[in-house]
């Protein structure tokens, strides 16, 4: 789809491009002329070991990254309905001790607010977390997209019988969904119809994907000098065609991390790691056990 000015127009009083209608999402889709390996690969490029997959309540699958060594951020409407929850990184399982939606979700997709903190049971102290972007010029700069689930390529669409495994993908981001400050995304474009463009340049970069179902609360980096930042959380697929399947022309959505940088410190800020809870309960049982044997 070439968006031209004169077709954009209001969509549930937020999005601006004609037709785009917002998914929650899964994972990724890639170029059907580029082999799966380099998106393989790039998942598994040590400067974004923070990612892992994310399971709530046993049933929803989603991903999330490492902000803290007990700090999972995550997409919030992932955490809707959450009772349990355990994250999965390096194959070893953690579990969750408490969900945090930021307050501003509600429900809506494009709305920027689809943003949640899960804290562990336990620190995950031999895994660096991500480094969060703290700036404002993530527009047009290339994103790269980790997240996990199903596969399949931009003439298929994603496919449920592939399996689940670790993907990363790079993108312009370049997307506008008429929330600019917090919502940012990509637009999944076509090598061989440029028509498929709704963002930008119509040329796709080697490794160019969409997210798809899996990929949600997944990280998107950016990579200043040698450094990634997070800078997004994966929220949705949008697309255009009246097919949400992750296929060419189909967009991707992040909420951006910045802006929420006060939320996540405060949050993070008022429960205690494992550890020192830990010692503040044993130093109450000490306490406790003194006042007893007085008495």
């Amino acid at each position: 789809m070439m968006a031209g000015k004169g077709r954009w127009v209001a969509l549930l009083g937020i999005l601006s491009v004609t037709g785009f209608h917002p998914v929650s999402v899964w994972s990724s889709t890639i170029r059907d002329d580029q082999p799966d390996s380099g998106y393989l690969n790039l998942g598994a490029d040590p400067a974004y070991a923070s990612v892992g997959s994310l399971l709530i309540n046993g049933a929803i699958n989603g991903s999330g990254t490492l902000i803290a060594p007990d700090w999972v951020l995550t997409a919030a409407h992932l955490l809707d309905a959450a009772t349990s929850g355990t994250f999965t990184i390096n194959g070893v399982a953690y579990t969750s001790t408490g969900f945090y939606k930021n307050p501003g979700w509600n429900g809506s997709s494009y709305n920027g607010s689809d943003i949640g903190l899960v804290h562990l049971s336990s620190s995950l102290d031999a895994i660096p977390p991500a480094m969060l972007y703290t700036g404002t010029s993530e527009f047009g700069q290339v994103g790269t997209y980790l997240g996990y689930g199903f596969t399949g390529t931009g003439l298929t669409g994603y496919q449920t019988s592939l399996g689940i495994q670790k993907r990363g993908f790079q993108n312009m981001i370049d997307g506008n969904f008429g929330n600019p400050s917090i919502v940012l995304g990509s637009d999944f474009d076509n090598p061989n119809n440029p028509a498929d463009s709704g963002f930008g340049s119509s040329t796709p970069l080697l490794l160019e994907g969409n997210v798809a179902p899996g990929d949600s609360g997944g990280g998107v980096f950016i990579t200043i000098g040698s450094q990634a930042y997070l800078t997004g959380v994966i929220s949705f697929d949008a697309y255009a065609d009246g097919t949400p399947n992750s296929d060419y022309g189909d967009a991707s959505g992040f909420g951006r991390v910045s802006p929420f940088l006060p939320w996540i410190n405060s949050t993070m800020s008022l429960v205690p790691e494992p550890s020192t809870y830990g010692l503040m309960l044993a130093s109450s049982l000490v306490m406790f056990y003194f006042r007893f044997r007085k008495k």
